[in-house]
């Protein structure tokens, strides 16, 4: 192992993942010193009276009252978004499909940490991110458990709490109390901000018990600028007749915020499947259509005149356009009359208006956008007919709306509480339909199941690990392989037929086409612990620091080196000395001792050292193949 005191007395750049947090943290700082002295005192703290002065707020010093969400524990829920983490990525080859060549990711273990893992390298790089978090049902503990460890105890003294405020709080965490609950998702919130791109969008499910403070805490969090909506699904088809309610549970909460609205709105935002009842009824060459009054409402201006009616009445009215308007639509055949003393009405086409969609509305009802039973009903056919092998899945017809609306296209997109895959899967599909680049990224908590549960027999019929996890995977590498067998299936039925629909036919071929690029692989990883060194003092006394949880495999470092390198997971890297030199489009990465003259090769490219590596840094830095200043040495 490299001594980063070593390194830095060769003066090299130094870079540690798990540093990231702290260090963008002292660059805030750094740079408000530079903007505004006087808001940043000696000991790094913010003067908020300097700043309210410098903003020119009026009766600050009166009245500094403000309207925000507070709750126990908010404070170190924030400090523990910038809490490094002490955790990295483990390669699960056995688990993942086609790791070579996927772009997509699946990351398991608690989402903490993987958003802080995922920090740094994909900050402002994920297009849009979907969550649907545990409720908060109130009956039960957090499966997360953000209880606090030594960090935490020390952020607790940092915060001067009294003896009984710290043991309220660490009751508080993992609880389904309000307080709780905001604790347990304040922190993965504001992490997930920092990650999305200037015109990204994050879209979270969530019920009535925290919906309106969830609202309240996203507008601290991405801004009350930022929110761009609060859709209302209609989550199930039938009816609830629950006597013990005045009102029954149709519908759940969709609360959606963009990082900067007014850069999604000019880089575009996204379109629904446009809806509607088009028809040709009297066979208008121009194909199917529907309408809309030509007479304007009673809020709105036209032009006046009258209008001939097919009765042969004349009709005085307020129409939408001119009178030359309207007779270049007559004699176009666009005006239509249902009847003989009808109004006139416009018509607009079906092929107009299929490339537009439509603008999404905050309403989402069960028939067009999903519904629990269909994903139900999906997730038993995915599984052989096994029933409740994952309880209450996500609509896949929800996802790939959602994914239309944030206008992803060849993006990123996050969902850091996976569970049964809903996110994967529709990102498949929607590659699928329109041979889209989009890429996932999964994260899903090894959550252990019940042994009564359906899913537990499942998993050890299949010779997984009874974890929820293992649900995930298993439900995208089957989902896949259906994406592209039902195509196929669905082209060679129409194609058997004595006259098949040749326009079905062609678009299914382009399916097809699509499907023959379609990624549906992905990278599994799991969490461990970060090498380290540990303090150990021997019989006489001497202290020694030995290095703990070093890596076994080449492959676990690479990956490590990616994250803590700006590179996404999903990078090509080239072997050029077996487990010892690679290479990305433009970086090294050296993890043993080499020839010079191997290295010569590649003296104008930056040079990445693996610092937990028994490379012999003097005798590299004497080779001098490169600038110093083009060499980092990486934990």
């Amino acid at each position: 192992m490299i001594s980063k005191d070593k390194a830095h007395q060769s003066e090299l750049n130094i870079l540690d993942s798990s540093q990231v947090l702290v260090e963008d943290k002292n660059q805030i700082i750094e740079k408000l010193k530079q903007l505004l002295p006087d808001v940043i005192n000696s000991d790094n703290q913010l003067n908020t009276q300097a700043l309210q002065d410098v903003l020119d707020i009026a009766n600050t010093t009166s009245n500094n009252q403000g309207y925000e969400l507070t709750f126990a524990g908010k404070g170190i829920a924030k400090a523990k978004a910038d809490e490094p983490t002490i955790k990295e990525l483990k390669a699960e080859l056995e688990q993942s499909k086609d790791f070579d060549n996927t772009e997509n990711v699946v990351i398991r273990g608690d989402n903490i940490d993987t958003l802080k893992i995922l920090k740094a390298n994909y900050t402002n790089k994920i297009k849009m991110i979907y969550i649907d978090p545990p409720y908060n049902t109130k009956n039960e503990n957090f499966v997360y458990n953000d209880n606090f460890k030594k960090s935490e105890a020390e952020l607790i003294k940092e915060f001067g709490l009294a003896e009984e405020t710290q043991n309220f709080l660490t009751n508080v965490y993992g609880t389904r109390s309000h307080s709780g609950w905001l604790s347990f998702m304040y922190p993965r919130l504001k992490i997930a901000r920092e990650l999305l791109k200037e015109d990204g969008v994050i879209f979270i499910s969530i019920d009535d018990n925290e919906q309106a403070n969830l609202k309240i805490m996203c507008d601290e969090i991405f801004g009350e600028e930022n929110f761009e909506g609060h859709i209302h699904w209609r989550r199930r088809s039938n009816q609830p007749n629950d006597k013990t309610k005045m009102i029954g549970l149709v519908a759940e909460h969709i609360l959606s915020y963009s990082k900067n609205s007014s850069h999604l709105k000019s880089t575009g935002v996204g379109k629904i499947a446009l809806t509607g009842s088009f028809s040709n009824p009297d066979n208008d060459p121009n194909g199917a259509w529907a309408s809309k009054p030509w007479k304007v409402g009673s809020d709105q201006n036209g032009s006046v005149y009258s209008i001939t009616l097919p009765s042969g009445n004349l009709i005085e009215g307020e129409w939408m356009g001119d009178r030359n308007t309207y007779e270049k639509l007559i004699s176009e055949n666009k005006i239509y009359f249902s009847s003989e003393n009808s109004l006139p009405r416009k018509k607009y086409y079906q092929k107009d208006r299929l490339e537009e969609g439509q603008c999404a509305t905050n309403w989402w009802n069960h028939k067009l956008f999903g519904n629990n039973q269909e994903a139900n009903s999906l997730m038993t056919e995915l599984m052989n007919g096994k029933k409740n092998v994952f309880s209450n899945p996500k609509s896949t017809i929800l996802i790939t709306n959602l994914l239309n609306v944030g206008n992803v296209k060849n993006d990123i997109i996050l969902d850091f509480f996976a569970g049964s895959g809903t996110t994967g899967d529709a990102v498949m599909k929607l590659n699928a339909e329109d041979g889209g680049k989009r890429k996932y990224i999964l994260a899903q908590l090894d959550e252990p199941i019940d042994e009564k549960k359906e899913a537990y027999k499942f998993c050890k019929d299949n010779n997984f690990d009874p974890v929820i996890s293992s649900i995930t995977i298993e439900r995208l590498n089957r989902a896949g392989e259906k994406i592209k067998a039902d195509i196929q299936a669905e082209f060679d039925t129409e194609n058997s037929k004595k006259k098949p629909n040749q326009e079905k036919l062609t678009e299914l071929q382009e399916k097809l086409d699509n499907i023959s690029k379609l990624d549906i692989g992905y990278k599994v990883f799991s969490l461990k612990d970060k090498p380290c060194l540990s303090e150990v003092t021997n019989d006489g006394g001497q202290v020694s620091f030995v290095p703990q949880n070093l890596r076994e495999r080449t492959i676990d470092t690479l990956a490590n080196m990616l994250c803590a390198t700006c590179k996404p997971l999903h990078t090509k890297i080239e072997t050029l000395i077996e487990d010892k030199l690679y290479k990305t489009d433009n970086e090294m990465y050296l993890l043993g001792n080499i020839d010079k003259s191997e290295l010569n090769k590649y003296n104008d490219l930056k040079i990445n050292v693996d610092g937990y590596s028994d490379l012999d840094l003097e005798h590299f830095l004497n080779l001098g193949v490169t600038d110093k200043d083009n060499v980092s040495v990486v934990y």
